[in-house]
């Protein structure tokens, strides 16, 4: 101890000898985003040495987008937050990531992350892995099932063709219900950049308009076209708006003057941490006149295999949500007051 009571600070040498004896990989990174430091644990992780590591983007490391995002949202806000990520060398394993702020006094100089990858032992019971490896043993043999029935309806005559028919299209539906299963077992991998959400949008409603059923529907589209690109993955933006469209054209199936609505405006919610620093939001809603919501449901709507429809899987509100929250955004569903019901998906706009 010192003679005014304080502990004398630390060496550089033993802080950084310190950070390496850590078990778990550890990255810190700078103010600008680029690697400070990786310690041994975090060079096997990312396959990378220190010495190829330092002064890079921290987005440079393998599967580095997310961490990217993360830290410049920690940067900014100045309070820990974490995620799950895949591994970098096993996509299908969920590492648990801790971002809190390196602060120098007042100032925030840059991030320290803490990536933990589960034991072994850790991960025997992990539903996510067991999920995620039978969806994908069970895909190889459905995949030859499928194609063999879509040949033998083709070839075969009578009563036979029409059963083949049903297999190839039963095979199919279970296909999709795995991909589905795999994309909820597994992290939400982002593959990150410049985003128009107006382009999104468009998208899925080329792609909705080709739904069974959609041409006797209204789009309505009421658009905000100040809102600036956010940094994000679209093909999974994309995923989440078409699954929201796909639900509310369920919704209003077989109703007169049925109508879709989509709208993106910057919301009036901002997200708010506990140093009190906020950050805008965009809302894209997707809005239909349907008969709305059971209540008994709305508590279960992202529940996996809660669903209301006869062929539905329920899988896909929870598969959207966790794509949205790896956005650092948030989602809910809601019926209207005026009837029917809304979906908003809240997207920072600072990412």
């Amino acid at each position: 101890m010192s003679r005014n009571g304080k502990a004398p600070p630390l060496p550089a040498a033993l802080a950084r000898a310190a950070v390496d004896s850590i078990a778990d990989a550890v990255v810190i990174v700078g103010a600008d985003g680029g690697v400070v430091h990786l310690n041994p644990a975090a060079e096997e992780l990312f396959g990378r040495s220190r010495e190829r590591a330092v002064d890079l983007p921290v987005r440079a490391l393998p599967g580095g987008a997310q961490l990217a995002i993360l830290s410049e949202r920690v940067r900014v806000s100045q309070e820990s937050q974490s995620i799950d990520y895949p591994s970098p060398q096993d996509p299908g394993i969920a590492v648990s990531v801790e971002a809190g702020p390196l602060l120098d006094g007042p100032a925030c100089v840059g991030t320290v992350i803490v990536l933990r990858v589960p034991r072994a032992s850790e991960r025997a019971l992990d539903f996510e892995a067991l999920a995620a490896g039978l969806a994908h043993e069970i895909r190889n043999p459905l995949a030859g099932l499928q194609g063999s029935a879509e040949l033998l309806a083709r070839e075969a005559e009578g009563p036979a063709r029409e059963y083949a028919a049903v297999i190839a299209r039963e095979a199919k539906r279970v296909d999709g219900l795995v991909r589905e299963l795999l994309d909820l077992a597994r992290p939400a991998a982002l593959q990150t950049g410049p985003v128009d959400l107006h382009d999104v949008v468009g998208d899925v409603l080329v792609l909705a308009r080709g739904i069974p059923g959609a041409e006797k529907v209204t789009f309505v589209e009421r658009y905000d076209p100040s809102l600036p690109k956010l940094h994000g993955d679209a093909e999974k933006l994309t995923q989440v708006m078409l699954n929201l469209v796909r639900n509310a054209l369920d919704a209003v199936a077989g109703r007169a003057g049925a109508q879709v609505v989509l709208e993106t405006a910057a919301s009036s919610l901002r997200l708010r941490s506990a140093s009190g620093r906020t950050r805008p939001l965009a809302r894209i809603s997707v809005q239909d006149n349907g008969p709305g919501i059971a209540e008994a449901m709305l508590p279960r709507l992202f529940t996996p295999f809660a669903t209301s429809k006869p062929h539905g899987t329920g899988l896909g509100l929870a598969v959207s949500r966790r794509i949205v929250e790896a956005h650092g955004g948030r989602i809910e569903v809601k019926n209207r007051a005026a009837g029917g019901a809304e979906a908003n998906v809240y997207v920072p706009l600072d990412v």
